[in-house]
């Protein structure tokens, strides 16, 4: 029979009592995960009991959060959703009994990512927008006091923008600017100056834009919307048909930005993609949008935008094997089909 040491034991013991505690996780570079018995959750906070002692986290600095005895399909639909395989998602989640969610965490978790996973879904360019839209409004008026109701309520804008309902997307980037937290408000500022400019409102877009710029606050969150802000004038040049200029803008931009900030860089070639365009100059664009491809493909969410434009663009200048290793690549890494 195989002897453990007391240290052995202890270990075991302590590594049993970590797999069955709730777990909250912060984004990177926000603190270490926290482990114990969640006993609260709010839009604005979750609260954990760590050993009798309530540690009260912020919403805006958790990343996830995960629950002791959670069904194995859920589990599966929070890590697909993190690898931005949103169709892998919905399908997990759609393998969970109701009756396993045994704590209103759980349900919140649930009800969060399948509404988000479509609406995500939408937003790449697949999904059944009807359908995500429904689950979006359950969320928003069920599970305001889940600490993804903010989060929810910019997805929500985002795809009232892409479907063109202008106004619904301005209410609720309104709902967003309420938030607690001072970046939101610039957040939500921003939202609404890319709304504008989709609206065909550039004039209007600029002022949110020059609002955020202007912004005294100078910490790293507020310090990336005035970056984020910046590229939002330059596609207000786009929207004006100054195409050279926004181009020159977008350039400048990537150049000072620094290539460590994927999700930052990906987002810049996506917008000079975009520039490229509409200007008519396809093979431009696909240049730029290769860039996100190939250097900055961490960032998931405009790493799906740049393959999804790519596959039309192979398609414009007629190279449609191109365009099919394309698509075949956003159904490998992401499940997505492209439409």
């Amino acid at each position: 029979m195989k002897r453990f040491s007391l240290f052995t034991v202890f270990f075991i013991f302590a590594f049993v009592d970590v797999l069955l505690a709730d777990r909250v996780v912060m984004l990177e570079g926000k603190g270490r995960p926290v482990t114990g018995a969640i006993i609260l959750i709010t839009a604005e906070k979750v609260t954990v009991d760590v050993k009798g002692e309530k540690q009260e986290i912020a919403a805006n600095i958790i990343a996830t959060t995960s629950f002791d005895g959670e069904p194995a399909p859920l589990t599966s639909a929070r890590n697909a959703v993190i690898n931005s395989r949103m169709q892998e998602a919905i399908d997990a989640l759609a393998k969970v009994e109701p009756n396993t969610l045994t704590k209103e965490g759980m349900k919140q978790d649930y009800a969060y990512l399948l509404a988000y996973a479509k609406a995500k879904l939408v937003l790449a360019g697949g999904g059944d927008a009807a359908d995500a839209e429904k689950e979006l409004l359950d969320f928003l008026k069920n599970d305001k006091t889940s600490y993804h109701y903010f989060e929810i309520c910019e997805v929500y804008g985002d795809l009232m923008v892409q479907l063109g309902r202008f106004d619904d997307a301005k209410k609720s980037y309104a709902v967003l600017a309420k938030a607690p937290w001072p970046e939101y408000s610039l957040k939500a500022t921003v939202s609404l100056g890319m709304a504008e400019v989709y609206e065909g409102k550039a004039a209007e877009a600029r002022k949110n834009f020059e609002t955020v710029i202007a912004s005294t606050d100078d910490s790293p969150q507020a310090e990336r919307q005035k970056s984020i802000a910046n590229i939002g004038l330059a596609l207000c040049l786009v929207a004006d048909k100054k195409y050279d200029e926004a181009v020159k803008s977008l350039e400048r931009i990537a150049r000072e930005a620094g290539s460590e900030d994927s999700s930052f860089q990906a987002l810049v070639y996506n917008s000079l993609g975009s520039a490229y365009n509409q200007a008519d100059k396809p093979r431009d664009a696909v240049l730029a949008y290769m860039h996100t491809d190939i250097l900055f493909s961490a960032a998931r969410s405009e790493h799906i935008k740049a393959l999804t434009e790519l596959s039309k663009l192979w398609k414009k200048i007629q190279r449609n094997d191109r365009a099919d290793d394309v698509a075949k690549r956003l159904k490998d890494q992401y499940n997505i089909a492209v439409k």
